[in-house]
Order: structure tokens, then sequence, then C-alpha cells
């Protein structure tokens, strides 16, 4: 094989946040696992919150989050510290209310609060600078199609009208509850627009039947860079993320991964990794129809092309995009992949001319 690639702090909660934040969803660090309960609230909204912002949100003492529910009249959860979405190290902020007006007044505190730290020091970039703001929210796919509409033209206008900059994910999993991250970056005024018009195509859908599952999922796991737990694709076991962790190079590599300034992971303009692969191995690379590589796409957010390289009938070259962190977990599960195919094609023996 051979191979090319191009291109804060902990923040704490305070004593009084972790007050009745177990399950449940009370308190400042909100219930973890993949479901909170039933969603009694009809309206729901999701959002994205890397730590520095969800210690702004909790406030010493759980003190914002507090307020925030009592002046929004709103049902306010985040997963527990170490808890993060998949492919993310951000934790998940729930808001549930009874009126789809106070999930637009708790989004307006919630840009307050990215305000705030786009002006200091500590954030890193996380959250922006200044006048170019960043925001993630999470859809429903069956809610996406409301804010691209037909050709792209309601996206167009909302682009427009706002002045934001909006940019849309491939869900994970599959069904109308598959969750898309949307990232919203532009001023305050541009995410306050692009925010409300989420939180309008979301609960256009809040008397569907996935709704409800939908609005008590987080999809976080404990600890780590956020993956999804159960079945990993093409691994043939349940993923609990220590099966190779002494392997020689781990720990250098979270090291590096854990070192990086988030600039790094959520640079806009994705990165790629490339390697050449023999043709005799490229049907096991992809699997039965292409379901390796959409398996692997999917779960990672990547895209994984295949193509034939000029002038060399024996090879292709594998191209796998995206997310730094995203791209190198790809690469890995593809690599084993590899390894899984060569061993199939020794077990069956030289082919035959």
């Amino acid at each position: 094989m051979k191979r090319s690639g191009n291109k804060g702090e902990d923040a704490g909660e305070g004593k009084g946040a972790g007050k009745g934040s177990k399950k449940g969803g009370g308190g400042g660090g909100g219930g973890g696992g993949a479901s909170r309960g039933a969603t009694t609230e009809q309206y729901v909204m999701k959002y994205l919150t890397p730590e520095v912002l969800a210690s702004a949100i909790i406030g010493k003492g759980g003190a914002v989050i507090a307020g925030m529910r009592t002046s929004c009249q709103a049902k306010l959860a985040l997963t527990d510290h170490g808890e993060f979405y998949p492919s993310s190290d951000c934790r998940v902020f729930t808001v549930q209310a009874n009126e789809e007006g106070s999930l637009n007044e708790v989004a307006a505190q919630i840009i307050a609060k990215v305000v705030e730290l786009a002006k200091g020091a500590s954030s890193e970039g996380v959250v922006g600078t200044d006048g170019d703001l960043k925001l993630r929210t999470l859809m429903p796919r069956a809610a996406v199609g409301g804010i691209i509409g037909k050709s792209g033209a309601a996206i167009k206008h909302l682009r427009e009208s706002s002045g934001a900059k909006i940019s849309i994910s491939e869900p994970i999993g599959s069904g109308p509850g598959a969750e898309q991250t949307v990232s919203i970056t532009g001023t305050s005024e541009a995410l306050t627009v692009a925010l409300k018009e989420v939180n309008k195509q979301i609960q256009l859908l809040n008397g569907e039947s996935w709704f409800q599952t939908w609005g008590s999922s987080t999809g976080v796991s404990s600890g780590g860079y956020g993956v999804q737990g159960g079945a990993l694709p093409g691994m043939g076991q349940n993923f609990s993320g220590r099966g190779s962790m002494n392997a020689p190079g781990v720990d250098i590599m979270m090291r590096v991964a854990q070192g990086l300034p988030p600039y790094v992971m959520e640079d806009s303009r994705g990165f790629a990794l490339s390697c050449v692969v023999p043709n005799r191995l490229v049907g096991g690379l992809i699997g039965r129809g292409g379901t390796g590589t959409k398996e692997i796409q999917m779960f990672t957010g990547t895209k994984i092309g295949i193509r034939d390289i000029p002038g060399d009938s024996e090879n292709r070259s594998m191209n796998i995009a995206g997310p730094l962190a995203n791209t190198c977990a790809a690469y890995m599960m593809m690599m084993k992949r590899y390894l899984d195919a060569e061993a199939s094609t020794a077990a069956a023996g030289p082919a035959s001319g």
C-alpha cells in the first residue's frame, strides 16, 4: 500500500451544576446514554456544544442554566461531562418546551453566550470570532428538506436573507429521524434568523410518530472522541473503544489528537487521505453492493472513492475526505477491511492465469 496525506482547557461545571443531573435531565449535567426518557414537551431543539460553551451555559453552580429554564419556560438538559456526540468533542444540549417561541428565546440566550465567548481568549476559536460566530444544531433528516427546499432554493434564500453560512452534514443512521448536523456561521443576527428557520422546520414535524424518539435521543458515548456505541461497521463485534488501545502507536495518536487546537479538527475545508490498493482486493474493500464503504461513510461522515489510475491496470486509488478525525477513523476502518480482504485472498490460493 502506498499512502499519502494532505492536508481547552477543561471547563468544569461547578459544585452545584450537577445536582439532580443524572438520568432525567435535571441540573446542569443532564442525563447520558442513548435516550433521556419520554419527551413530554411538544417542541424540541438540539445543539452541539463544545465544552467551553457547555460550561458557559451551565454557569457557576448551575446558575445560568437555572435562570434560562425559568426565563424561557423550557426544559434544558446537557449530556454529562465526557459524553460526546458521534465524531465530535461536543456535548448535546436538548431544549424542550410547550411553545415554539420558547425555543427561540433559548436560542437567543445561547447566541449571547457564543458572542461573549468569541470576545474572550479562552474559547480558542471554538465558537468562532466576534462577527463570525459558529454554532451547530441537530435536525432530523425529514426536516432538512424544508431547509434545503426544491433544488436548494430555500437554503439559498436563507443564506442570502440572513447573511449566514450554512452547511449540512450527511445523516447518521436511516429513516426520517436520522440526524444531520447543521453548521451555521455569521453574525449574531445571522445566527438568530437561521436558527429561527431551523426551529420552524423541525416543529412542523413534531406530530410525527418518530418525533418523540428523536427528541429524547442524544446518541452520545462516554469518554473520548464521540462515536456511537454498538456494532461498529465491518468489525463484527460490539464496539467498546478498547479493542486495540494497547497497540503500539495508539497512545501517541491519542496524545496528538488531544493536543491539537480546535481549529485543526474543525477546519471547514476538510482533509484527505489517499492510498493505492491492488485491483484484486477492491471487491473486499467495497463489500457486496458497496455496503462496506457505505457503512463506513455513514458512520464517519466521510466520502470514500476508489478510482482507476491512468496507465496502471493492476492498482486503483482510494481517497477518503472529510473532517480530520473522521477521515483518520475511516482510513483505519478501511485498512481493517484491506487486511481482511488480503487474508481472504491468500486463503483462497493464488489466482489462476
